[in-house]
């Protein structure tokens, strides 16, 4: 019995709003029409006398308060339709912000391992350019001893492994592969450790860059003309990695 009643109810609030809705469009209909008429009166109006100024400044006053008639039919649909649209704003701002949190918590993992995975890159870049070196050495070491003891075979020898090992400390990269996903991309950019600088150490210019007054959009526009491998005085700065995504 109650749920007839609440289906009766239903009913009856659908039915105001069906005919609000329609005394509203007959409304609008009328007050379009007068708007129109407005219009094509004004367009006829001719001001030549004191009679037609007179009658212009009264046909001013019709359009002024056509003008109020608009705005006021139109004012509580505005007044409506953007409570409305701040609800809907609102309701899409607070499923959107944890989302956009994930994102932001994601990539900062996926930008930290990219990282460590250079940082491991080049450490064992490094020991390998170390290992070469103490090859090099060696070899340049064996060449001296060699030619001192009149072995010009020898050190000559002794002094083709050394280049060799030259070669190889010089092509031995490392590289590192980062998994491919399909829709991320990464990019390598730098930024200012600000804590650790020595802003007076900073010199004035640098490879033709004006530096001083500490200028923080030069000294990064040069530490990423280098792709990092600048030193400028009192400068800490390091390696970053951004994503991007994209759902296509």
């Amino acid at each position: 019995m109650n749920d007839a009643k609440t289906i009766g109810s239903n009913a009856l609030v659908l039915d105001t709003a069906e005919e609000n809705v329609t005394v509203m469009n007959a409304e609008e209909s009328k007050l379009g029409k007068e708007v129109s008429l407005i219009e094509q009166r004004a367009e006829a109006v001719v001001v030549a006398s004191g009679a037609d100024f007179e009658d212009a400044g009264l046909f001013l006053k019709q359009i002024k308060q056509a003008q109020k008639q608009v705005k006021d039919y139109w004012e509580p649909l505005r007044v409506s339709a953007k409570k409305s649209y701040d609800e809907v704003l609102n309701h899409r701002k607070e499923m959107i912000e944890p989302l956009e949190k994930a994102e932001k918590i994601v990539k900062a993992k996926v930008n930290e391992y990219s990282a460590e995975q250079e940082r491991k890159r080049r450490e064992q870049e490094e020991a390998m350019r170390r290992l070469a070196q103490a090859e090099i050495d060696r070899h340049l070491n064996e060449a001296a001893e060699a030619e001192a003891n009149g072995d010009a075979v020898g050190a000559e020898y002794a002094m083709a492994e050394a280049e060799m090992m030259e070669g190889v400390s010089i092509a031995g990269g490392v590289q590192h592969q980062t998994p491919k996903v399909k829709g991320i991309s990464q990019s390598k950019t730098w930024e200012i450790c600000e804590s650790e600088c020595d802003w007076s150490k900073v010199p004035v210019s640098l490879i033709g860059i004006e530096l001083r007054p500490v200028d923080k959009a030069a000294v990064l526009r040069l530490i990423k003309m280098s792709k990092g491998q600048v030193e400028i005085p009192g400068i800490k700065f390091r390696e970053t990695y951004t994503t991007s995504v994209s759902t296509r």
